[in-house]
């Protein structure tokens, strides 16, 4: 906010909108405005444009450009678009002030000047600020005004009103530093509704004044009773009001004397008055503080006369044609008296307006009179007065059906006016028969053609005779009808249709087939003569002209009919091929074959589109597919014949619904690409088409990756992924696709894993046949030539999968069985090929395979040992060593073909026992060793020895003796020859036992 005083200038670019000389520009003043709070300002505004032009019109407060929006913002005061809406806080309080003016520039250009001035009421000290306008047109009319400043301050209010002495007025200040002028004065009901002004002191900005209305609570004053008018006449309406003053709101309640309360109601409407409503009115006021009668109000209700008469001095029977009648108008009641009187004669006004009417020479027939009374309020009028007039007969009229059916009644009846009544004859044609005659009427039935006739009617009273004829007419219905036309015709034959009647009057004919009428059909078809009671049609023959005709033969007195059918014989026809069944993969469908064919269709051919030819499949009605595949699907053609001729149907295009068929394609083209994401998209061949996508990563195939058909992976997100795709028939699901999955694990997935179940078989049919071997030999006293060599290796079962993978590299034979089963253990055999190795080489501590070493592996099993019970301390202890220590032992045999060399007596073979904690029953029984016997070669050092350990501090290391020698029966191992080690950290139960091998 700029300081007060001192006028804050926004400096905007205005954009020449033209490329001439006149330059459009908006006049906003520059000066600074200061305002009292409360008040109201207008800004002059005006700009110029060159024509019309729909603008965008805006005012600002303090507005500032934004470069990244490319507009200007702030408090929008006013806008006439709602794309930039008015701010809320100047919602009621702003007036835009346009008009337009037109003046020349230079002499040369008329331009229209606009007027955009801004009026602000009610100003607020938020309204402190800069001012200016902006107007947005076609590009390049965009234009920014300069900015004026507006300063709104605070000022004390004071109190005006009309001067009273009871008036104390204090002033004092309020929160945030606000004045507060406050007003006590003593008021009575008069004060009720009257207006206090404030306003701040020493001012005279009529924007600035707040105006008060007092609301002051008292009893009814001033109750008046009114009527809407004083000439209150019959039928009129009355209202009836009843004012008066009071706080709260009163009620008011109307009453007639002598009767009571009538409504509650301040202004009572009397509608249709009566003359039983003329007496004296009045109403009460009341609120909670009290009650007030008005005064009195007197209705008089005015009417017209009423129980008007006309009253005649003498017997009116005994007139006759000529005389004279004399007659008065009475009134029974009215108010004022009747001052005019309207004489009716037959309906006709006549001249006479006096109370005494005088009718001279009346002619004949019935004379009516009736007598209209008028005050000047309403009129009355009395009921007619008929007087009969003696005269001779006149009028004569003839009722009755003068065309009649034959075998109906025939009735006519004779009247005419007379007075007296006359007598009635009648006359009619000879050699007919009718019933007596009374009172005019004449009789007659069955009616036959013989009745048809002229018929006289003659009238005779004591004043004279008339009469009056007629001609009666004898009707029948149509009969004897006759429809001639050939019965069996080829299709575009033409043929006659002849239709004839005997009726009268003439009838009409309607030709029908099928209910639709002849007359329908085309003109270029059809020719048609009527004549009376006969019809020709010639028709030239289709297909759809088969069927039953109707003649029909109708006049006023009936109709009759006649059929007859006519056969078209013609060639198939609309031929359609349907089909019944579910177009679905492996279900069942059916094709029917329909056709519309006289005679009737005699054999069926079905057809189907293969490359672009029909190919005839099968020459029935229908074609059946009891298991649909995708490739039935295709356009089936029918066709239909007859004794006339063939037609096909229109294609039937079968398609076979099936589940998708899904394919991956992604953009990964190289194994190498692992650090760019892969695009997949699920590509779905159904029909109808998949219509719900879903990805799904195998590692965790029950989160939904993505509903959408393709899908990207990131090289942080590696996995199984595939895809589902569901149509109206089913789900189907992809094939898995690896990525980012490391080359070794997918090598090992694809390729070495399959490798090692292949080697694991042949481990154990190997085993199965050496075991047996072993097994025969260890029987048989054994020869040196075909005994094997064993050499013993430790195998650790951390180092099983290596070993395995070292001896599949050697070409080697091996066996792995039940390597879990603590009860078996491994045998490492060599058999070294060249004699000149020297042992005296270094050993490498991972050995890896030589070419000239074959190592077999297979499996010992020892015998069951029975447990031992521990305690639940050294269960404790030993925790899961039971079930997880493993009994192994590994030999080493040393072959034939090596040259035998003495080994030193320290140099030792150890064969590993490690054995589960079982009970000790005795050294005899269930030994913890097991004695391997083989004739041996030459020992050498242990060079093709492979050393793994598997034991802990926790795991028990027995080593045995193994004896090596040309016997066939295993070394028992003595007692004497155990050397026992003990550790400070076990019992008796864990300790390692060595001993020498003797050889």
């Amino acid at each position: 906010m700029a300081p007060a005083g001192i006028p804050l200038l926004l400096f905007v670019v205005l954009v020449d909108s033209y490329t001439g000389s006149t330059k459009a520009r908006i006049t906003v003043s520059e000066e600074t405005k200061i305002t009292n709070e409360g008040s109201c300002v207008t800004i002059p505004c005006f700009y110029d444009i060159p024509e019309d032009k729909t603008l965008d019109l805006l005012w600002f407060k303090d507005s500032q450009y934004d470069h990244d929006s490319r507009m200007f913002i702030g408090t929008i005061v006013y806008s006439n678009t709602g794309k930039r809406p008015q701010s809320p806080g100047y919602s009621g309080r702003v007036e835009y002030i346009t008009n337009i003016k037109s003046k020349t520039q230079h002499g040369q250009q008329t331009i229209n000047e606009m007027q955009c001035d801004l009026r602000i009421t009610d100003l607020q000290k938020t309204d402190s600020g800069n001012y200016s306008f902006r107007y947005i047109g076609p590009d390049p009319h965009i234009f920014m005004s300069k900015a004026m400043n507006l300063t709104v301050t605070g000022q004390t209010p004071e109190w005006t009103s009309s001067p009273s002495k009871e008036m104390i007025i204090e002033t004092e200040k309020g929160e945030n530093g606000t004045q507060v002028t406050k007003l006590k004065l003593t008021v009575t009901w008069k004060d009720d509704n009257r207006i206090l002004s404030c306003r701040p002191a020493n001012s005279d900005d009529s924007c600035q004044i707040r105006n008060i209305t007092l609301s002051v609570e008292y009893s009814p004053k001033e109750t008046h009773a009114s009527v809407s008018s004083n000439d209150v006449k019959e039928t009129n309406s009355v209202t009836l009001s009843c004012t008066s003053r009071g706080r709260p709101e009163v009620t008011y309640t109307w009453f007639k004397k002598n009767k009571g309360k009538l409504q509650q109601i301040s202004d009572l409407d009397l509608r249709q008055m009566k003359p039983e409503d003329s007496g004296e009115y009045y109403c009460e006021a009341k609120n909670s503080l009290g009650v007030m009668k008005s005064n009195e109000i007197s209705i008089n209700v005015k009417f017209g006369p009423k129980g008007v008469t006309v009253t005649p001095p003498y017997n009116i029977n005994d007139i006759k044609e000529g005389d004279t009648v004399t007659l008065k108008c009475s009134v029974e009641r009215q108010n004022p008296p009747a001052s005019r009187f309207v004489w009716y004669k037959n309906n006709r006004i006549q001249q006479e307006t006096s109370e005494t009417f005088i009718d001279r020479k009346v002619t004949a027939a019935v004379q009516k009179y009736k007598c209209e009374a008028n005050n000047g309020i309403n009129k009355g009028q009395s009921q007619e007065l008929t007087v009969n007039v003696k005269y001779s007969p006149r009028n004569i009229n003839i009722q009755g059906k003068t065309s009649v059916k034959v075998g109906s009644r025939l009735e006519l009846t004779c009247s005419a006016d007379a007075h007296p009544q006359p007598v009635y004859k009648w006359t009619f044609p000879p050699g007919l028969s009718f019933s007596p005659l009374s009172k005019g009427k004449l009789e007659t039935q069955p009616v036959t053609i013989e009745h048809a006739g002229e018929y006289t009617c003659g009238v005779t009273n004591t004043i004279g005779t008339k009469s009056e004829s007629t001609n009666v007419k004898v009707l029948y219905p149509p009969r004897n009808i006759n429809l001639m036309m050939q019965s069996e015709v080829r299709e575009f034959e033409v043929i006659s249709v002849i239709c004839t009647v005997q009726s009268f009057p003439t009838s009409k004919f309607t030709v029908t087939k099928n209910l639709d009428n002849l007359l329908n059909i085309p003109e270029c078809r059809r020719n048609s003569t009527e004549y009376e009671n006969k019809v020709i049609i010639f028709l030239n023959v289709t297909e759809s002209d088969a069927g039953t005709y109707k003649c029909t033969a109708k006049n006023t007195e009936g109709q009759e009919e006649t059929n007859k059918k006519l056969t078209v014989l013609y060639a198939p026809k609309n031929v359609t091929a349907s089909f019944k069944g579910d177009q679905k993969s492996a279900s069942e469908l059916t094709l029917t074959c329909e056709a519309c064919s006289n005679p009737p269709v005699s054999s069926y051919e079905w057809t189907k589109l293969n490359n672009g030819q029909f190919e005839t499949l099968k020459q029935h009605q229908q074609l059946h597919f009891n298991s649909l595949e995708i490739s039935d699907s295709g356009q089936y053609v029918c066709i239909a014949y007859n004794a006339i001729g063939k037609a096909k149907s229109p294609p039937l295009d079968i398609r076979v619904k099936y589940t998708p068929n899904i394919t991956i394609v992604h953009n990964t083209t190289t194994s190498a690409q692992w650090n760019l994401p892969v695009y997949l998209s699920c590509i779905a061949d159904a029909h109808p088409p998949a219509t719900e996508y879903k990805w799904y990563r195998q590692e965790d195939n029950t989160t939904v990756l993505s509903q959408q058909q393709n899908f990207t992976v990131l090289p942080q997100n590696p996995g199984l992924y595939y895809c589902t795709a569901t149509n109206d028939i089913g789900l189907s699901r992809s094939k898995q696709i690896a990525l980012f999955v490391s080359t070794s694990l997918s090598v090992f997935l694809k390729i070495v894993l399959p490798i090692i179940f292949l080697l694991v078989l042949i481990v154990v049919v190997i085993f199965l046949i050496r075991r047996n071997i072993i097994k025969i030999r260890s029987d048989q006293q054994s020869g040196a030539d075909n005994l094997l060599c064993l050499f013993p290796a430790f195998l650790s079962r951390s180092s099983r999968v290596q070993n395995l993978f070292l001896l599949g590299s050697r070409n080697n034979t091996q066996e792995n069985l039940s390597l879990d089963d603590p009860n078996y253990a491994q045998v490492n055999l060599s058999y070294p090929i060249q004699p000149s190795q020297n042992p005296t080489q270094g050993q490498d501590l991972n050995p890896r395979p030589k070419p000239n070493i074959q190592t077999v592996y297979a499996a010992i099993k020892l015998p069951q040992k029975k447990q031992k019970r521990h305690s639940p301390k050294q269960q404790q202890k030993t925790g899961n060593m039971d079930n997880t220590s493993m009994n192994y032992v590994t030999l080493d045999f040393k072959g034939q073909n090596e040259p035998r060399k003495i080994m030193p007596e320290t140099s030792a073979v150890y064969a590993m026992v490690s054995r589960n904690k079982q009970a000790k029953s005795s050294q005899a029984e269930n030994s913890d060793y097991e004695n391997v016997s083989s004739a041996c070669a030459p020992k050498l050092p242990l060079t093709n020895m492979e050393w793994e350990s598997d034991t802990s501090e926790e795991e028990e290391v027995n080593y045995s003796t193994v004896s090596c020698s040309t016997k066939p029966a295993v070394k028992e191992v003595k007692p004497n020859q155990k050397r026992h080690f003990s550790s400070s950290s076990s019992d008796e139960d864990d300790r390692t036992e060595y001993s020498d091998i003797k050889t």
